[in-house]
């Protein structure tokens, strides 16, 4: 048992010692690559398979490619018979095309309102100018006021305006650029103009407000189910 020991024991010095003074050596070693060419290969085989390969991969391309352009042209064609047909009964619904008037009305009568209260804001600033004794310097600072005071108000009103179509714009891209989107709007727009007069019977509303509204609702709750699914990780 002790000359056991002893053995091992020695091994065990051993073995330290060419764990602490081991030397690293670099062994070259040659690893095998597929295909590649040795003394009694000349790459036939790998050469036929390449070639069918390619050609698969061409053909099935040109099929997808195919198919591609067929799926976008019945889409166009689709989307245009769906508009045109659409465009059709608006013309021929007198209960759309009144409210429709109707609404353009309101809208004209909202901005010639709001264009009145400008001038009158401008006439009302420009009263400053009837204390100037020079009646041409009145004049003139009469008129520069009314056109800082009308010139400001629009072009501010024209800024907030472009502001909010972009900022919705760029949220409808975000979250309803798909093809739900244009089949809830076609549905939509459909369903108010064939079913006009019913709807007038139960809701009385404008149809192209109501319209609106539809759009309305459809982005938030498309907005909102994009950011709960983004804040579980669905995304």
């Amino acid at each position: 048992m002790e000359e056991c020991r002893d053995r091992q024991r020695q091994a065990e010095q051993e073995r330290d010692y060419a764990l602490t003074h081991q030397k690293k050596v670099e062994v070259p070693v040659e690893k095998s690559v597929l295909y590649q060419r040795c003394k009694n290969c000349n790459q036939t085989a790998y050469l036929k398979a390449k070639e069918k390969y390619d050609t698969q991969r061409e053909k099935l391309a040109g099929r997808y490619k195919a198919k591609t352009t067929m799926y976008e042209a019945s889409m166009f064609l689709l989307a245009w018979y769906s508009v045109s047909t659409t465009i059709f009964q608006i013309i021929q619904s007198k209960v759309f095309t009144s409210d429709c008037v109707a609404f353009i009305d309101t809208v004209r009568t909202f901005l010639q309102i709001v264009a009145g209260w400008i001038i009158l804001a401008g006439k009302e600033a420009a009263q400053i100018s009837n204390g100037i004794p020079n009646s041409i310097v009145a004049v003139i600072v009469d008129w520069l006021i009314r056109i800082l005071i009308c010139g400001g108000c629009m072009a501010g009103a024209g800024m907030l305006a472009v502001f909010i179509v972009k900022k919705v714009a760029e949220l409808y891209k975000k979250n309803c650029w798909d093809m739900i989107t244009i089949m809830v709007t076609l549905i939509s727009v459909a369903i108010t103009i064939y079913f006009g007069e019913w709807i007038k019977a139960v809701l009385p509303i404008n149809l192209l407000l109501l319209l609106l509204l539809v759009q309305v609702a459809y982005v938030g709750i498309r907005w909102y189910v994009k950011d709960w699914r983004e804040a579980r990780g669905y995304y």
